[in-house]
């Protein structure tokens, strides 16, 4: 009987130290996850729902005290021209300014109906800067954007970025996608003098920012982390341990 506990008790004990070290790398990861979770919370209003961005599969959750506008406010825009266009305002603080294009396809024509005419659609990138351009009076290159990446490896997204110093205020351009899918872009404005307690934000909205497939599991209830922006995550490392 003394020899079965002990063979049991060295089996237990062999397991113990072979599953100790990846049982402790995974509690720590998930309990990092939590405080990262929380922060975003802290920090980041819940993703508008029932919307535009709800329909597009764009999942932006909007810095803290931000309030959808009734309407764009950034500037008058041609009917048609993008499909979404959505305004997120803290009075006297800040805003964003949000702009997009999704691959759809095309509905079929109703029989006898006549069918509006859509404006014609340059490069969405080009439109966006010379949009910016025109309200802000600012040279602008959209070939001085700089690739910058945001998110959580391995799941992060990449960004065509600029921002724009305009003395008492900066505007910061974030452009996503690309021609074959969903586009995007964010456009945030502060004045310089609330810099430091908005950058913060802007960081972590970034990278809860999702599209597609990813941004669907996040609007009905499941972890962002769960796939990349425009991916799949790479690889599964399992359920995390128990708390």
């Amino acid at each position: 009987m003394r020899r079965v506990v002990g063979i049991v008790l060295s089996a237990g004990l062999v397991l113990a130290v072979g599953c100790g070290p990846s049982y402790d790398l995974r509690l720590e990861k998930t309990l990092e996850e939590m405080k990262y979770q929380r922060r975003l919370d802290e920090n980041l209003n819940e993703p508008a729902t029932k919307g535009k961005l709800e329909e597009a599969q764009i999942y932006l959750r909007p810095p803290k005290d931000m309030v959808p506008a009734q309407t764009f406010q950034l500037a008058a825009v041609e009917p048609g021209r993008f499909d979404v266009e959505s305004s997120f305002i803290e009075p006297e603080k800040q805003s964003l300014h949000v702009l997009a294009r999704v691959i759809r396809p095309k509905a079929p024509a109703k029989k006898g109906a006549a069918q509006p005419e859509a404006p014609p659609r340059g490069d969405f990138n080009t439109e966006v800067v010379d949009l910016v351009k025109n309200v802000y009076g600012a040279e602008l290159d959209l070939a001085a954007f700089k690739d910058e990446t945001k998110g959580r490896e391995p799941l992060t997204n990449t960004f065509k970025h600029m921002t724009l110093n305009l003395n008492a205020k900066k505007v910061q351009i974030y452009l996503y996608g690309s021609k074959t899918s969903t586009q995007v872009a964010l456009i945030f404005e502060y004045p310089t003098t609330e810099e430091n307690s908005v950058s913060p934000k802007i960081g972590l909205c970034l990278d809860s920012f999702a599209v597609g497939d990813r941004a669907r599991r996040a609007f009905a209830g499941g972890e962002v982390e769960e796939g990349g922006g425009g991916g799949e995550a790479a690889g599964d490392e399992g359920a995390p341990p128990p708390i």
